[in-house]
């Protein structure tokens, strides 16, 4: 069995911590978008639940965190990327993955007015960045052109503002080019390549120096204490295919419980 470098999947699995907190902060704070009576119920054990979301969602320490959570998944994905032995396959799957995402939150965004549909989220990204990086490195793997490519998109997105994009209440064919390159947002998720493109190719070019010899650097911390986070950095994929259908599950049945309708 191939030894696996806990170190990554503990940093991978910190940050989808901090994501499923982030989206569940994000469903608390919609349960007055998704219900219709909401105000006429008014109970206020959910009131105040409601406004811990919001003030979550509208306060300093999220941006950071943020922020915190988006470059250590990026870079350890860039890193990780090494590791694979087909990386074109991969980015394939996760296509697949982000257009069946899409197949299923779209109609029932439709259908039912609950704010959930994905066109351009962090799967879509993963799947278009992992396909782009294969197609740069295939051209030329030198560590030097890709660490050139991957700091001009960071600066490109520098010079655009940092996550300033124009957010969209509806999609069309014409707006999916911005969308994918980030900027133009629509959904409940969005994530475009620049500049996360950028921070996953110079992720690949710590992968091949610093962790040339695909082992551990810090083999002596490796114990039980990161096990969870390690056990969630290894599910990436499912787990970001299927919290957000559980999360909305758990705030609709709860809501269900104390009266709150469609």
């Amino acid at each position: 069995m191939k030894k696996r470098i806990w170190e990554l999947d503990f940093l991978r699995g910190f940050s989808i911590i901090l994501m499923l907190f982030d989206h569940f902060m994000f469903d608390l704070q919609s349960m007055p978008y998704w219900f219709s009576n909401y105000y006429q119920v008014d109970n206020p054990f959910v009131r105040s639940l409601v406004r811990f979301g919001s003030s979550w969602w509208s306060g300093d320490l999220r941006p950071a965190l943020l922020s915190v959570f988006i470059v250590i998944f990026m870079v350890v994905s860039g890193i990780s990327f090494q590791f694979s032995r087909n990386n074109l396959k991969r980015g394939l799957k996760f296509l697949i993955v982000a257009l069946g995402i899409t197949a299923v939150t779209m109609p029932i965004q439709i259908f039912t007015g609950l704010q959930i549909g994905i066109v351009m989220g962090i799967i879509h990204m993963y799947a278009l960045a992992t396909l782009a990086t294969y197609a740069i490195r295939k051209i030329w793997s030198n560590p030097i052109f890709i660490s050139a490519i991957g700091v001009g998109i960071i600066v490109l997105a520098i010079s655009w503002g940092w996550r300033e994009y124009q957010y969209i209440p509806e999609v069309t064919l014409a707006d999916i080019p911005e969308l994918i390159i980030g900027r133009k947002a629509y959904g409940a998720d969005y994530f475009g390549l620049v500049p996360f493109l950028g921070m996953i190719l110079l992720g690949t070019v710590v992968g091949e120096t610093i962790y040339a010899s695909r082992r551990s650097l810090l083999p002596k911390l490796d114990g039980k204490w990161n096990k969870f986070f390690c056990w969630a950095g290894q599910r990436t994929l499912w787990i970001f295919i299927f919290h957000q259908i559980i999360f909305a599950v758990i705030v609709v049945g709860f809501g269900y419980l104390f009266g709150y309708r469609f």
